[in-house]
């Protein structure tokens, strides 16, 4: 039995690792040891509940090939592998799997069988134990012992410090792959609650904000004056336009991979909005193939993912009650606010964060009864066609944050009509999933054509602000396609190839006639951004009220123009890693803008009672 145990420990290593890992021979030897510690305590503890038994060793080889497997999908279907964070949000993941289609490669095959013969060889030469009362008080009492050693050394123990393991935000697979699944797993597990940035304290936040405090609130501050009403408010309602958001499902511009130019791939009347639009570009996010509430996260609260780190999903981890975001800014201007997403509400726990984040209302897939669909998902204009309702409804102006599920991966269904099929016109790519995708986004570009249209038939002013939330899930290949490299060997500015999206901030006629600005700022009306800053970058075009908050990101757009999960821009233009050594007066402006950021962000997220919040 206990031959039997080394070798299910081992095997079941072994298939965690195989189903998807093609770096296994290159784990160096101390995080071969540490895998195997960490598979034998668990191996252990499932050994000892099921009493030493033939069936808990197969039980236990069978969990273990059950998380290499589910690995391999998710890898397949996202491009990174399991984080600890995903185990909060199985909800949405069974929610959205029926888009996907499981498949078998040879080597999930050649792991089945080895589990099987694993099975057999149990059954035939591993010898049968009778159990006595006491052999289970004893089992029980060994196994508790072990979860309870296992929980302290967690505990005690930094295991990227004493095990020197270092889990790549930009490639987290590939960190996995060559220091092994479990020891990645914990080691990130460990960096889920945040710590205080370095040199947090209130008289940092003072320094940092002073200067973009509302100076009317301050002076009423000092004349003893100062209401509870925040001094941006004016006089609520205020008498702005109506904001639509609008994150569209992995809309995104493949024109932009090197041989797609001037193809088909690129949403032809998106670009002619984008042509008469205040301010549009390339947007860079933190999400790709998967990850929306992320990049839902960065737009409403001005807070970046690179500032967090991979593997985060804050809307199934915190608590963002009091959290600064648009749907408190709208409301404390007396705006309706409205949240609008055709699928389960549980999903990432919007129907909890939307609450928190301070939304009147939330149209989840129960309010859409016989909506129009396309693959079987809620078509774009059926969500517009309600955004458009909330405003009529409304006797103030409203805002209303669109979260579309049309073009949600994966993109081999077949469900694309004949009549809507598209083929990519590029010699560089020839993909069945590709053209799936392309017909979801020329139906996107369709349905947007009918709102822009009905938007300048209306006389209320109204600004839509519209980008894609990430790439689609098959970027990594496209990447490779097209680049001629493997994404492991991307530099920088490569890597933020798959990490951007076009977006636009549009005004409709009525709110052109009624003095919209024409751009946005000095920066033009072509602008380079990152999510994080949208947000404000709206209620800028929509001509708001700022606030301090704003103030600081605008102020912190111009020395860092872009930042996310995978790095930032400094102000001349080049892309860095986080960490980077700085060698130009620009990355040293943009490394204390980072530290500062960190500052700000943490207080605003974590810190419910901060004085800095307005």
């Amino acid at each position: 039995r206990l031959a039997f145990f080394a070798a299910a420990v081992i095997l079941g290593w072994l298939l965690i690792e195989l189903p998807w890992n093609d770096n296994l021979g290159a784990i160096a030897a101390p995080y071969v040891t540490a895998n195997l510690a960490i598979v034998g305590l668990l191996g252990g503890i499932v050994f000892l509940i099921g009493q030493r038994t033939r069936v808990s060793l197969a039980v236990f080889v069978g969990l273990c090939l059950f998380i290499g497997v589910a690995n391999f999908y998710i890898i397949t279907f996202k491009g990174q592998p399991i984080v600890p964070a995903d185990l909060f949000a199985l909800s949405t993941a069974a929610s959205v799997s029926s888009g996907y289609t499981l498949f078998l490669t040879p080597r999930l095959v050649a792991c089945l069988a080895a589990f099987a013969l694993f099975c057999v060889a149990l059954r035939l030469w591993c010898p049968a134990r009778p159990l006595s009362r006491w052999d289970v008080v004893i089992n029980c009492v060994a196994a508790a012992l072990l979860i309870a050693v296992g929980i302290i050394k967690y505990d005690s123990t930094d295991i990227k410090e004493a095990c020197d393991v270092t889990v790549d935000v930009w490639d987290v697979r590939g960190s996995y792959g060559t220091q092994g699944t479990l020891l990645c797993f914990l080691s990130r597990a460990q960096e889920l609650t945040p710590a205080e940035p370095k040199g947090f304290s209130d008289e940092a936040l003072e320094r940092i904000l002073g200067p973009y405090e509302d100076k009317r609130k301050k002076q009423a501050e000092a004349d003893g004056t100062a209401s509870d009403q925040p001094a941006y408010t004016e006089e609520a309602p205020f008498d702005g336009p109506n904001v639509i958001a609008i994150m569209n499902e992995t809309f995104s511009d493949l024109s932009s991979y090197p041989g797609l130019e001037g193809s088909n791939a690129q949403p032809a009347f998106f670009k002619e909005v984008q042509a008469d639009s205040l301010a549009a570009g390339d947007l860079f996010v933190s999400a790709m193939g998967g990850g929306t509430c992320n990049s839902e996260f960065e737009f409403l609260t001005g807070s970046s993912m690179g500032l967090m780190g991979g593997g985060v999903y804050p809307y199934v981890l915190y608590d963002l009650d009091g959290t600064e975001n648009l749907a408190s800014y709208f409301d404390r201007l007396g705006y309706g606010t409205h949240a609008i997403h055709p699928a389960e509400a549980s999903n990432w726990r919007r129907d909890r964060i939307y609450e928190q984040l301070g939304f009147d209302s939330f149209d989840d897939i129960t309010t859409m009864e016989g909506a129009d669909t396309f693959r079987d998902l809620v078509t774009d204009k059926a969500t517009y066609e309600r955004a458009l309702e909330k405003i009529d409804e409304g006797d103030n102006p409203q805002f209303v944050f669109d979260v579309t599920i049309q073009n949600h991966g994966g993109y081999d269904t077949g469900l694309v009509p004949d009549a809507d099929k598209v083929h990519l016109d590029s010699d560089a790519v020839d993909s069945p999933e590709v053209d799936e995708f392309l017909a979801a986004m020329h139906q996107s570009d369709e349905d947007l054509r009918w709102l822009v249209d009905e938007l300048n038939r209306r006389d209320e002013p109204t600004i839509v602000v519209f980008f894609g939330d990430h790439q689609p899930g098959f970027a990594d290949w496209l990447f490779e396609e097209t680049y001629g490299k493997s994404v492991d060997g991307a530099t920088a500015e490569e890597v933020q190839a798959r990490y951007h999206t076009p977006y636009f901030i549009w005004a409709n006629e009525a709110a052109r006639a009624k003095g919209a600005p024409t751009k946005l700022d000095d920066l033009g009306t072509d602008t380079l951004t990152s999510l994080n800053y949208l947000g404000t970058m709206t209620i800028d075009a929509a001509g708001l009220p700022q606030t301090t908050h704003t103030r600081f990101l605008n102020a912190l757009r111009r020395v860092l123009p872009a930042v996310n999960l995978n790095g930032y821009r400094d102000a001349d233009g080049v892309w860095h890693w986080f960490g980077e050594a700085l060698t130009t007066d620009s990355q040293t402006a943009a490394q204390q803008a980072l530290d500062d950021y960190a500052i700000v962000q943490y207080d605003d997220l974590f810190r419910k009672d901060s004085p800095f919040k307005e």
